[in-house]
């Protein structure tokens, strides 16, 4: 872990992702399960995603419920001293502006990496959480979905492949010594 943090969720070392079909069945409001959890862990560690963006949006819109609303439940700091929104409209705003996303946004490994482990940073402010929840929210960049063609006969990208393919299932190496560089 990073920083030397405190692994909050286990998982049984046989429980594996959770497959696309299951994603695509949840919705807000309903359970999520370890399996589900370990997505977002996966993303968290990673910063990327095995699954398309509209299948990870009702989860973190799920996560986004749960935590703020736990947070509610433990210090109703919404809306501040001085008046403002109230926490219901606050909290279908983060959810309208996560949902406003087609694609990745940027800041996809930074939000999970919060909802996991909130108390880190906010230990008790459900107002400090939502703001930072918000302005993770209101960045306007994605991350690119890069697709690659398919490498054409005869063409230097089949061969390079062919060769890298090699390399990684250990059909080809140096020997085993190490290259010598000057």
């Amino acid at each position: 872990l990073k920083g030397g943090g405190v692994l909050l969720h286990f998982h049984p070392p046989d429980m594996g992702p959770v497959d696309a079909a299951t994603l695509k069945a949840f919705t807000p409001g309903k359970t999520i399960t370890p399996g589900l959890l370990k997505v977002l862990e996966e993303v968290a560690t990673t910063g990327k995603s095995r699954y398309e963006w509209a299948l990870l949006k009702p989860l973190l819109a799920a996560k986004i419920e749960a935590v703020c609303n736990e947070y509610n439940e433990g210090c109703a700091d919404v809306p501040g001293p001085n008046g403002g929104e109230s926490f219901e409209s606050v909290l279908r705003r983060l959810v309208a502006l996560l949902d406003e996303f087609s694609e990745t946004p940027f800041t996809a490994q930074r939000l999970t990496e919060l909802l996991l482990n909130p108390r880190h940073i906010y230990p008790t402010s459900t107002r400090k959480l939502m703001n930072a929840l918000e302005k993770m929210l209101t960045v306007s960049s994605t991350i690119p979905v890069m697709v690659l063609a398919a490498a054409a006969d005869g063409s230097y990208q089949q061969a390079a492949e062919h060769e890298l393919a090699k390399l990684a299932t250990g059909e080809q190496g140096g020997g085993g010594e190490p290259m010598e560089v000057s």
